[in-house]
């Protein structure tokens, strides 16, 4: 806890006017942050776009500064708001600037005009005033717990903020600085209370990762006082080969983190606990720290084949093109040993030798629906063999069968053309490590399941 009060010194001395404690305090806190406390944001939940002087825009005694400021669809879904700060010249008052919400954010946030527009550079001031000139600027959001957690995503000292100066006297874009996601990925990185660890999901550049952790681990440092809790925890996560680190705490939620864009190969994790009595400790591997590599796509996925059949002897061996769909009837139902979709994937110094943690660095999957419902559906290929320099993969279509035991389709099944069957059609496309296997671009594989008419579903 004290890492984080001493990173939140930059705010110390600074007297608050305004509007701050008007702001709603009824929601709960966001997580992966402590609403008690004040903390700086590295981890893109509320980020300064851009502030400029507009034009000749004025007001009686300053000159007119907007700009945006836009705060993580997780924050703004707790009810939270920003508001920024500004401190001019010889003035030490610190002053808070209008903030409203807008439309056209950024991928992932929710975006709030910001004005600053009095108490400021003005009209009839000299030459020297303007070069001289020196603005600070604030952006934070006050949280539910009466804490603050301010901007820090491009300021990395503790005791930055941002600052306009001459000529410019503005704070331009960085497109870089909390960009949208570039990749649906998502990742969760799962620290067990038996000190097991594991990833579920694919870690892609422009993806996502969230890091579960059971702070059990580190039970020693957790101190409460009056039923509040006296520790945190902190996630530390650091991107290779550039070492980029970033940290938020754990203690209270699963902190979400975007994989970097720029050619990062793993990502390496440590856990550091601390009270307020002075407890330290660390969760690191023994020092090596807990290392998960991001995916990389695949040279080549192929040989997409289903089985389904009552002999066989290995679920992959043999089967009918996944170009050609498949029909999963009566007697696949009741009879049939393998009813699975199996294909195949190379990637040089991964598929091409034995590896035991290769089930690790590839993960395979199918997105599929029945056609007709809105949404997709993933369901986990496993890694079955290799085969020759190739990784085969394997998943069932049991569990996806609409007509299955116990189950009624979701969808309206059609006739079938003799009209003795009621049969519904699936779309899937394979997916390994975030590349994808299509017959031709923009299309789906496809099958059919059907059924007789049952008086049990409509």
């Amino acid at each position: 806890m004290a890492r984080l009060v001493a990173g939140l010194l930059l705010f110390a001395a600074c007297a608050v006017s305004g509007t701050d404690s008007d702001l709603s305090t009824d929601n709960a806190p966001l997580v992966g942050v402590d609403g008690s406390l004040d903390q700086a944001d590295r981890n893109c939940n509320v980020v300064l776009r851009e502030l400029t002087r507009t034009g000749a825009s004025q007001t009686t005694d300053s000159y007119v500064w907007n700009g945006s400021v836009e705060i993580s669809s997780a924050a703004a879904a707790e009810g939270l708001v920003p508001s920024v700060l500004y401190q001019y010249g010889s003035n030490p008052a610190w002053l808070e600037g209008t903030v409203t919400p807008t439309v056209s954010p950024t991928p992932g946030f929710a975006k709030f005009a910001v004005q600053l527009d009095h108490d400021l550079l003005g009209p009839g001031m000299s030459a020297t005033a303007f070069t001289n000139a020196r603005i600070q600027v604030v952006p934070y959001m006050k949280l539910v717990g009466g804490g603050r957690l301010f901007d820090h995503n491009r300021n990395p000292r503790d005791l930055d903020n941002y600052v306009m100066t001459s000529p410019d006297l503005a704070i331009w874009r960085a497109d870089s600085v909390c960009a949208a996601p570039s990749s649906s990925q998502h990742a969760n990185l799962v620290f067990a209370h038996d000190f097991t660890q594991h990833r579920d999901g694919v870690i892609s550049a422009g993806g996502t990762i969230s890091v579960s952790y059971d702070s059990s681990r580190l039970a020693t440092c957790n101190q409460t006082q009056g039923g509040r809790p006296q520790y945190d925890v902190t996630a530390h996560v650091k991107w290779l080969p550039e070492n980029l680190e970033q940290t938020a705490s754990v203690r209270d939620g699963a902190p979400t983190f975007t994989v970097p864009t720029d050619g990062a190969k793993q990502v390496q994790v440590w856990f550091e606990a601390t009270s307020i009595s002075g407890c330290h400790q660390y969760d690191s591997n023994y020092g090596a720290n807990y290392a998960f590599d991001v995916a990389v796509a695949p040279q080549w996925i192929g040989n997409a084949k289903n089985l389904i059949t009552r002999d066989a002897d290995d679920p992959c061996d043999g089967g009918g093109a996944a170009t050609s769909g498949f029909a999963f009837d009566t007697w696949a139902r009741q009879r049939a040993v393998m009813t699975n979709l199996c294909f195949e994937v190379y990637q040089p110094g991964q598929t091409d030798r034995d590896d035991p943690q290769l089930w690790q660095k590839l993960d395979a999957s199918i997105r599929w629906r029945i056609v007709g419902e809105p949404s997709w559906h993933l369901q986990p290929a496993g890694l079955h063999d290799r085969r020759g320099n190739n990784a085969r993969y394997v998943t069932s279509w049991r569990p996806i069968d609409p007509f299955r035991p116990y189950q009624c389709p979701n969808i309206t099944p059609t006739p079938s053309t003799n009209g003795m069957y009621r049969e519904l059609r699936v779309e899937y496309v394979i997916v390994v490590n975030g590349s994808e296997l299509r017959p031709e671009p923009g299309a789906a594989f496809v099958g059919t399941f059907s059924d007789y008419p049952s008086t049990q579903c409509p």
